[in-house]
């Protein structure tokens, strides 16, 4: 293995269960922890959350190495904490290799066509300056606000910078997915 991959294996996984942990906070926020939804709907939760957050802060700060690190690290807390309490900790481990395999769609995924005409500068911008106004004058896609957009502005983090803008694709297919899973295997058994 690639001395080169291992941090990036090792951020993949701290983004991933940091996600779990913002879901595992919306869910006791909503009174939705006694109704076990499954890991796949945790994650789902904390992208939606994340999301949320993501176009909350922006009014009043970019999404900059520093902003991205905290909420990074206070996702990590919520999933340490949450996940000491958990009686199904295998479930986890489950979760987290289902994206180990998932990881080979990080390294071979293709953006899309005009991720170099307006993604890629949408999302870059919203890591660069917070709140704006007006901005669509200067490229068509800066017309129009994505929530996707806003949930990759905060993979933008030191040293890895703006490689890690394609991982809210990758976490909502992968959670979406791993909650299929968990629905096939309550039925079947």
């Amino acid at each position: 293995m690639s001395s080169s991959l291992v941090p990036l294996i090792v951020i993949y996984f701290l983004i991933i269960n940091s996600v779990i942990g913002y879901g595992y906070l919306t869910t006791k926020l909503s009174n939705l922890e006694n109704k076990y939804l499954g890991y796949g709907y945790l994650g789902l939760c904390g992208v939606f959350s994340l999301i949320f957050l993501s176009y909350l802060t922006h009014f009043f700060i970019a999404h900059n190495y520093i902003h991205n690190s905290i909420i990074l690290v206070v996702g990590l807390f919520f999933f340490i904490h949450y996940f000491l309490k958990d009686k199904e900790k295998t479930k986890i481990i489950k979760l987290n290799i289902f994206f180990l395999i998932l990881f080979i769609s990080v390294l071979i995924y293709k953006s899309h066509d005009d991720f170099s005409y307006y993604h890629f500068p949408y999302i870059y911008h919203l890591t660069q300056n917070n709140f704006f106004v007006g901005i669509g004058n200067f490229n068509h896609g800066f017309r129009t606000q994505s929530s996707i957009f806003y949930l990759n502005s905060l993979f933008y983090l030191p040293f890895f910078k703006y490689f890690l803008f394609q991982v809210g694709a990758v976490l909502i297919m992968g959670f979406s997915c791993f909650s299929i899973l968990e629905l096939i295997q309550k039925k079947s058994s």
